[in-house]
């Protein structure tokens, strides 16, 4: 599944989405690292909501497109906010190995670059988009006083 931030399109096995949602106004945890929005209530699942944009240290510039991907990171249901989710199936394709050495913010959590007509899309494991310690983190947060 493709996604953008900003200019750059990014992916997501689809096998990897639970479910795309409207952008929500997450209820904010001031305990929280700065690149998590908050948290928000899916059905009876609370889920800390992350902004792609802010973990990858592109500026914050909201739009009316924005959506909240719900995937996983391991076993944490997390929701990632993206600019716009732009197709559901990449169609043809070359697949690049990923870089040996890339200077990009988003490299530890990059798979594989796809080459597509309409450019490259950086497909991300969503598992990685957090360190082990985070995941731990917002597995059990500590509330606010």
């Amino acid at each position: 599944m493709r996604f953008r931030l900003g200019t750059i399109e990014f992916g997501i096995e689809i096998g990897e989405v639970k479910e795309i949602l409207r952008l929500k106004e997450p209820q904010k945890a001031q305990w929280a690292p700065g690149f998590i929005e908050g948290l928000i209530k899916v059905r009876s699942m609370t889920l800390p909501v992350i902004d792609l944009r802010k973990r990858f240290s592109f500026q914050a510039v909201p739009t009316e497109t924005a959506r909240i991907i719900v995937t996983s990171a391991d076993s944490l249901r997390i929701g990632l906010i993206v600019d716009e989710v732009s197709d559901i199936a990449l169609g043809a394709r070359e697949v690049t190995l990923k870089p040996e050495s890339s200077d990009s913010v988003w490299d530890d959590c990059l798979e594989v670059i796809v080459e597509t007509g309409s450019g490259k899309v950086f497909i991300i494991n969503p598992s990685k988009v957090l360190s082990v310690e985070e995941k731990k983190y917002l597995a059990c947060p500590v509330k606010d006083q």
